[in-house]
C-alpha cells in the first residue's frame, strides 16, 4: 500500500510526498517530477544513499537537479530503520523495500505518470550494493547508474571503523537509524545475513540492461583492483569511468562536474 499527502512546489519542480507500506512498516520519501515542460509519463530515476541515510533530500535534488532538467522524474526515499521511516534496518529489508517502490512505480505507471519501461536507478556506495541486489531479483530495471560502490561489505562490516561510526551515531545522532542501538547484535545480525548476499553471486544475475559504474583512482573504500575482481564476473554490459585523483567521496569542482557529465550522457540515451 502506498499514499500520497499533498503536492508542493520545488521552484518549477512538483514534489509529492510519499509513504510505502512493506510488511506493516512504513518508509517515506519525496517524488520529484520534472518541470511541465515535459509530458507525461515520465522516465524515473530511483536514487539510493549510501549509509547512513541521513543526507537531507533538500542536499541530495540540488545534485540531482540535472536529471530533472532532462525529464526524468526523481525519487528518493528513507528505506525502513532511517530517519523518519519506520521499522529497523536490515540488508534484506532495505532490497525488499526496493523492490517495493518498484511495486509503486509500476502502480503510478498504470496512471500514465511514469513510463514502465524507463525505471532506472542511481545509486552511491552502500546504495549500490542494495542496488545490485535488487537488480538480481527483477528485470523491471532498465539503466544502472553506480557511484563509488561499496561491494565488499564483509570486509566493512567486520571494521573496527565501522564499529566506531555506528556508536558515534548512536550517541550523537541518536533515533537516527534504528536497529543499531546494541552494536554487537546489529553487526553479528547483518553478517548472517550477509551470507544470503554474496556480491559475485550477485553480480553474475544481474537483470539491468545496461550499466556504469563511476569509481575514483585513489578510493581507498573500495580499490580499483576490488572493483575488477568482483565485476569481472558481470553478466550485464558496464562502462566503468575512473576519475583521476578522486577518492571515495568527490570533494571538487572538476570531479563533480565530470560525474554530472558522464551520467548526463549515461541516462540521456533513454529518451
Amino acid at each position: 500500500m502506498s499514499s500520497f499527502k499533498e503536492k508542493i512546489f520545488d521552484g518549477p519542480y512538483e514534489v509529492v510526498e510519499i509513504q510505502i507500506t512493506n510488511e506493516g512498516k512504513k518508509f517515506r520519501g519525496v517524488l520529484y517530477f520534472p518541470d511541465n515542460k515535459f509530458k507525461k509519463p515520465f522516465p524515473v530515476i530511483i536514487h539510493f544513499q549510501g549509509f547512513p541515510q541521513i543526507l537531507p533530500f533538500s542536499y541530495i535534488i540540488q545534485e540531482l537537479k540535472y536529471l530533472l532538467n532532462l525529464g526524468f522524474a526523481i525519487i528518493l526515499v528513507y528505506l525502513r530503520g532511517y530517519k523518519f521511516s519506520e521499522g529497523i534496518i536490515s540488508i534484506p529489508g532495505q532490497i525488499s523495500d526496493g523492490l517495493k517502490i518498484i511495486d509503486f512505480l509500476e502502480v503510478m505507471a498504470k496512471k500514465s505518470v511514469i513510463d514502465n519501461n524507463y525505471i532506472n536507478i542511481l545509486a552511491r556506495d552502500f546504495g549500490a550494493f542494495i542496488s545490485l541486489a535488487i537488480s538480481s531479483k527483477t528485470d523491471k530495471i532498465n539503466y544502472l547508474g553506480i557511484l563509488n560502490p561499496i561491494l565488499d561489505v564483509y570486509k566493512h562490516i567486520e571494521s573496527n571503523k565501522f564499529r566506531e561510526t555506528l556508536k558515534y551515531i548512536n550517541k550523537f545522532l541518536p533515533g537516527m537509524i534504528h536497529g543499531i542501538e546494541n552494536v554487537d547484535k546489529f553487526i553479528k545480525n547483518t553478517i548472517i545475513e550477509l551470507r544470503d548476499y554474496p556480491i559475485q553471486k550477485i553480480i553474475s544475475q544481474l537483470n539491468a540492461k545496461k550499466i556504469m559504474v563511476i569509481l575514483g583512482e585513489k578510493d581507498k573504500i573500495t580499490p580499483l583492483e576490488e572493483f575488477y575482481r568482483i565485476f569481472n564476473n558481470c553478466n550485464v554490459s558496464f562502462e566503468e569511468v575512473i576519475i583521476d585523483n578522486m577518492e571515495h567521496e568527490p570533494a571538487f569542482d572538476r570531479e563533480k562536474n565530470l560525474i554530472v557529465q558522464k551520467f548526463s550522457r549515461f541516462f540521456r540515451e533513454l529518451i
